[in-house]
């Protein structure tokens, strides 16, 4: 069980989400973001940083005052546990700062995890240029390949705004606290309490991580789940992949 998680309110039909957002140096993305996600009833919001050197706490305090902000160590993993310890709900939405969720998806993802045996849900993604950097055709089709493994080609990635009921987190101790790959292995454990449901919407996400090292970032994505299971270390992934921001 993850620690530090609070009991939900009981008493409503509807079933209480909260999205939870890891960020770390998003202050240029975090307000497109927080828009998409909308205000929604029964919905909360987390902010989850990570010790940002730039404004993005003060940002989100700022013109979004409705979500809580938490901060605390970086990673990806022990922000999300953070953020998901900070606010009650029923089931959490975990979104990256770069991604835009869909018009409709409280509704859609409630409706989704009340199916019998549903463990954990994600979205379709869309890859989009990174801000202030185009992309040519060949770079466009790449991103839309990349796009196709979101429709079913394996295992979904974080990127693709995972879902999950509140008592199967807990089940699988939240997110694995490691440097990479906790979206993989989070997903793994999850479906060993259910099954996968991914939603027709789609989530809409940055081309940043191929814009500095494009060639690099692609072959990263395409081996490192597979690297990952043949049980290379997600510590030397990690020093391997680099930051994308």
């Amino acid at each position: 069980m993850a620690p530090g998680i609070p009991a939900p309110q009981t008493g409503s039909v509807r079933r209480s989400l909260a999205v939870v957002v890891p960020t770390l140096d998003e202050e240029r993305t975090i307000l497109a973001c927080l828009a998409a996600v909308g205000d929604n009833v029964g919905v909360e919001v987390v902010v989850s940083d990570g010790g940002s050197g730039d404004a993005t706490a003060a940002v989100v305090r700022r013109e979004f005052p409705r979500a809580r902000v938490v901060t605390g160590s970086p990673g990806r993993g022990v922000q999300l546990n953070r953020g998901a310890a900070a606010v009650p709900a029923d089931a959490y939405v975990f979104v990256h700062a770069d991604c835009r969720l869909p018009e409709g998806w409280a509704a859609a993802v409630r409706a989704a995890l009340g199916e019998p045996g549903v463990a954990l849900g994600c979205f379709r993604l869309h890859t989009e240029p990174a801000e202030g950097r185009g992309g040519g055709a060949a770079v466009r089709w790449w991103w839309r390949l990349l796009d196709l493994r979101s429709r079913g080609l394996g295992l979904p990635y974080g990127d693709q705004a995972l879902f999950v009921r509140r008592e199967v987190f807990e089940a699988v101790g939240g997110y694995p606290e490691i440097p990479l790959m906790e979206d993989v292995e989070f997903v793994r454990r999850c479906l060993q309490r259910g099954r996968l449901v991914r939603l027709p919407l789609v989530v809409r996400t940055t081309a940043r991580r191929f814009a500095r090292r494009p060639v690099r970032a692609r072959l990263c994505t395409a081996t490192f789940p597979l690297l990952y299971r043949l049980g290379v270390s997600p510590h030397r992934l990690a020093r391997w992949y680099g930051d994308v921001r």
